[in-house]
């Protein structure tokens, strides 16, 4: 089923008290609704709640069930895309995806539902939910209860594990394969293998340092260490880093024309890494005989930016979900990429991370950083997450 965010209309006060006094009758049922540790909310056929039980009550932090009635979940739990239209929770463009928008659409049609819910906080927090809907009418009035689970640590730790045994299994596999050649290759083949083992054990170390960084960036325990590094390096550090990669068999990735040399303070170690992260998803989306193209330039006098770009056009639905954490096309527990690009430049180096995909130019990720930042970690400013649109790139690096 298909939802459409429209900008509803909410009902006045009055008719939310009066229907969350309807509820509240229930006086049989409501300790043991309390009792229970689930989220549990019940909310009229505008979507707004008219009943929190007290896990509710603690989940949205609230002082009491009565502070949550009229608001809608997201507006509850203080989504960054509830504030988007004057219409609030339910009437954004991203509501389009949002699995407990698309559950509570099912339930007001009759139909229990339960969906998985990505939502990103307006302090930079991520959640992952599962909502479970189910309606229900009382003197006349249809009624959905909602009953919330937090499975943020679940889905971290299933993500966190497929990523980290897939990418090692990948990479210990082809050491193995290459340990296996040279026992009956000639001498003067040697050295080319040596080579690939090399190759193969920076990626494999890398890889481990990766989730290593992640983790700690999730904890706001990651050390920046700020060095003077000039632009062009970054870019043909990051292009030599995945011309051996697996991800660029059959494919290109150079530098772009627009290749500046720009003298910055960065961490370089975690600057690597987000374009790193950039450069593999892009290769990942191009098919063979495709091309990506690295580059930088100074969009202002204070300021260095980086881009990656690659031809492809990502779906509208895909991009108002790109960033969050859990999110991921290439399947269950994979989704962290585009993630950790958004927490490791904004939240540790003092930049700005965005993106702009149309079917003429193409996909291009860019991340922004003034020259001179103030390294050290922060928390995420609500606006971070808030899908605006991006400034678009000069003409010709498409």
């Amino acid at each position: 089923m298909s939802a459409t965010p429209s900008a509803d209309l909410s009902v006045p006060m009055d008719l939310v008290k009066s229907q969350a006094g309807k509820i509240g009758a229930w006086t049989g049922v409501l300790g043991l609704l309390d009792a229970i540790p689930d989220v549990l909310v019940a909310v009229n056929s505008t979507r707004q709640i008219v009943y929190a039980n007290q896990a509710a009550v603690d989940f949205f932090r609230a002082r009491n069930a009565s502070e949550l009635w009229g608001r809608r979940p997201g507006e509850a739990a203080g989504c960054v895309h509830s504030r988007e239209t004057p219409g609030g929770c339910g009437t954004s463009e991203a509501c389009r995806v949002c699995g407990a928008f698309l559950a509570i659409q099912q339930g007001l049609h009759g139909k229990s539902s339960v969906e998985e819910c990505r939502m990103m906080l307006t302090g930079g927090s991520p959640l992952d939910l599962s909502v479970w809907a189910r309606p229900f009418q009382l003197e006349n009035e249809r009624f959905l209860f909602l009953s919330i689970q937090d499975i943020s640590d679940e889905k971290r730790r299933q993500v966190l594990e497929k990523i980290f045994f897939h990418d090692l299994l990948n990479t210990a596999g082809g050491l193995k394969s290459i340990s296996e050649i040279i026992e009956g290759s000639a001498p003067g083949e040697l050295h080319e293998l040596r080579e690939v083992i090399a190759s193969l054990s920076e990626q494999l170390v890398d890889e481990i340092q990766s989730q290593r960084d992640l983790l700690s960036a999730e904890r706001g325990e990651l050390h920046v260490q700020a060095r003077k590094v000039n632009s062009r390096d970054v870019v043909a550090k990051t292009i030599s880093l995945y011309l051996k990669n697996q991800a660029c068999d059959g494919k290109t990735i150079h530098a772009s024309e627009i290749c500046d040399e720009i003298p910055l303070c960065t961490d370089m170690a975690l600057l690597l890494r987000v374009l790193g992260n950039l450069a593999k998803n892009a290769l990942e989306a191009t098919p063979p005989g495709g091309t990506v193209t690295v580059g930088c330039h100074a969009p202002t006098e204070s300021t260095v930016e980086f881009f990656v770009h690659n031809a492809a056009c990502i779906p509208r639905e895909i991009q108002l979900q790109i960033f969050k954490r859990s999110f991921s096309t290439k399947g269950t527990g994979r989704g962290l990429g585009t993630y950790s690009v958004k927490l490791l430049t904004e939240r540790f180096l003092d930049g700005k991370a965005d993106f702009s995909s149309t079917p003429g130019a193409g996909t291009i990720f860019f991340v922004r950083f003034p020259k001179e930042p103030h390294l050290s970690p922060k928390p995420v400013r609500a606006e971070v997450f808030a899908g605006a649109v991006p400034e678009r790139m000069p003409a010709g690096i498409c």
